[in-house]
């Protein structure tokens, strides 16, 4: 009886460690695919950590393809929300729960329902270092120098995703400008 009580205790333990919430199961998802999850998860972890306040990186990083059972652990001794985020293992285990559902409906309204009722990735994302824009107002000078945060791969507003297509745009219009000089330099020489 003991013995059964420090074997319940034990996986007790490592389960709180990791973050181990499959709706699937592993064997339903190609051995490929899996691997594919577990290589993304584990690519994901460290940066993850370097979001979290008071850590330099992964303290402990694995994740098990079989199983689907994966362990990120920040230097901090805590571990990220990783549903939070795409290319993490919970976000993989959510889309193919939904994928799997979709296929035992017979109707459009019960697929629809699939994916709507079980969003996967952030529906709140917690934010992490972006400075406000200062404005004209004295408490605004003050507000400049504070930080707010936005999870990687969302927006705080709209207008983010407007800006941030007219700087990759200007990126692009000075690369073609740059080659451009090559090109008539080198037509040029010629």
């Amino acid at each position: 009886m003991l013995s059964t009580l420090l074997v319940v205790l034990a996986s007790a333990a490592t389960m709180a460690r990791g973050q181990y919430a499959p709706t699937i199961n592993p064997d339903s998802v190609d051995l490929t695919d899996r691997q594919s999850w577990c290589n993304a998860q584990i690519s994901s972890c460290p940066i993850l950590c370097l979001q979290m306040p008071n850590t330099t990186g992964a303290l402990i990083n694995s994740c098990s393809p079989n199983t689907l059972y994966y362990v990120c652990e920040c230097s901090n001794g805590l571990s990220p929300n990783a549903s939070q985020y795409s290319q993490t293992m919970p976000y993989f285990i959510c889309t193919e729960a939904n994928n799997q559902c979709v296929s035992k409906c017979a109707d459009s309204t019960c697929q629809s329902a699939c994916r709507s009722d079980h969003p996967c990735g952030a529906q709140n994302p917690v934010r992490v270092n972006v400075t406000t824009k200062p404005s004209a107002t004295p408490s605004a000078k003050v507000a400049a120098n504070t930080t707010t945060s936005v999870a990687l791969g969302t927006s705080t507003a709209t207008g983010d995703a407007t800006r941030l297509l007219a700087g990759d745009m200007g990126n692009v219009y000075g690369l073609c400008v740059l080659v451009g000089g090559f090109v008539v330099g080198f037509a040029a020489l010629m």
